[in-house]
C-alpha cells in the first residue's frame, strides 16, 4: 500500500458584528492511499519475546532441573530457612532462594563445608561418617525436599563424588514415601580420591510435592559430594517438554537472551563448558542464585 501527504491551506469565513471576514486558517492534511501499490513487506522478526534469568523464567520453568542450589553456592547447615520473600519490578513478590535448601541428616557436625580442593564454586560439602552400616539406624548425609513427583515417571541425573574408599557404599534415594517402597535408591560401591560422576535413574511409585533426595553415607570415612542433578527423563536436552509444547504454540519468531537487567552483569564465559563445573554465582541482576546451567549453548539448542 502507497500513502502520501499532501499538506494544503484551508481558507475559512467568518462572521462578525462588522460583516463577513476572509480568515486563512491552519494548513489541512490531505492523505491520498494508493491502495494497488506496495512496499516491502515488514519483517517477522519485528515481533519477538525475550527471557530473562529473572524468577521461574529460566529455572523452574525452561530449564527442567529439580534441585535448587545443586552445585552448594550456599552452606550446608543444620539451619534450615532457605527462602524469603521479595519484591518483583512489578511490585508483586516471589519467594527467593537465599540460603541453602539441602538438610544435614544426622549430627550437625557430621557436615563441613571445604574450600581447598573444592568441585566448583568456593566450597564443597565434606560428609564425615562416625558410624558404618545403615544398620545401625544413623543416617549420615544431605537431603534435599519439597520435590514434585508423578506416579510412574522416570527421572534421571547425575551426582559427582569423591572420599575415602572406606566411606562407600553411599546411597542416593528418591524419596516419596515411608519404608524401602517409598523410595528408589541408586547405590555407589567405590569412592576414590578424585570425584567421578555416577549416573542417576529413578522410578516414582507415588504422586507428591513433597519428595526429597538423599545421599546417604554408609560406610566409615569422610566423602565429599561435588553436584548432583535430578531432571524428569523426558526433558528435552534439559528444558521442560510441557513448557517448550506452550512456547511453540505462542509462535514467537524470535527470542533474546540473556533478557534486560541481567546482561549488564552478566559474563558469558560462566555459561559455557561442563555445565557441572560451570560457577554459581549471585544473580548480578535481580535476588537469588545464578546456577550457569544455562548458558549459550543451551540458548543456541532453545
Amino acid at each position: 500500500m502507497h500513502i502520501r501527504s499532501i499538506t494544503t491551506p484551508l481558507l475559512s469565513i467568518g462572521l462578525s458584528a462588522l460583516g463577513a471576514t476572509a480568515v486563512l486558517a491552519q494548513p489541512a492534511t490531505v492523505i491520498e492511499i494508493g491502495a494497488p501499490k506496495r512496499d516491502a513487506p515488514i519483517s517477522k522478526y519485528i515481533y519477538g519475546q525475550f527471557i530473562e534469568h529473572l524468577g521461574r523464567c529460566i529455572y523452574g520453568g525452561i530449564w527442567a532441573e529439580m534441585l535448587e542450589d545443586r552445585k552448594f553456592f550456599y552452606p550446608v547447615t543444620d539451619e534450615f530457612k532457605p527462602w524469603s520473600d521479595k519484591k518483583t519490578p512489578r511490585g508483586g513478590t516471589i519467594a527467593i532462594l537465599t540460603g541453602s535448601p539441602w538438610k544435614v541428616v544426622g549430627p550437625a557436625q557430621t557436615v563441613r563445608m571445604v574450600r581447598e580442593g573444592a568441585f566448583v564454586g568456593a566450597h564443597t560439602p565434606e560428609i564425615t561418617l562416625r558410624h558404618a552400616g545403615g544398620a545401625q539406624g544413623i543416617a549420615q548425609g544431605i537431603a534435599q525436599g519439597e520435590l514434585a513427583l508423578l506416579k510412574g515417571k522416570r527421572y534421571e541425573g547425575r551426582i559427582v563424588l569423591s572420599g575415602d574408599p572406606a566411606a562407600a557404599p553411599i546411597a542416593i534415594s528418591l524419596v516419596w514415601g515411608e519404608g524401602p517402597r517409598g523410595r528408589d535408591t541408586v547405590t555407589v560401591r567405590e569412592l576414590s580420591a578424585e570425584f567421578t560422576t555416577t549416573p542417576l535413574r529413578f522410578r516414582s511409585g507415588a504422586t507428591t510435592g513433597n519428595a526429597r533426595l538423599e545421599i546417604i553415607g554408609l560406610g566409615a570415612g569422610r566423602f565429599r559430594v561435588g553436584a548432583a542433578s535430578i531432571m524428569p527423563s523426558d526433558n528435552i536436552q534439559g528444558m521442560r517438554r510441557d513448557t517448550l509444547a506452550l512456547l511453540k504454540e505462542l509462535n514467537a519468531p524470535v527470542y533474546r537472551w540473556p533478557g534486560g537487567n541481567f546482561v549488564s552483569g552478566y559474563d558469558w564465559r560462566d555459561g559455557v563448558g561442563d555445565p557441572d563445573l560451570r560457577p554459581p554465582r549471585k544473580n548480578p541482576a535481580w535476588a537469588g542464585i545464578e546456577h550457569n546451567d544455562f548458558g549459550i549453548h543451551e540458548f543456541m539448542q532453545f
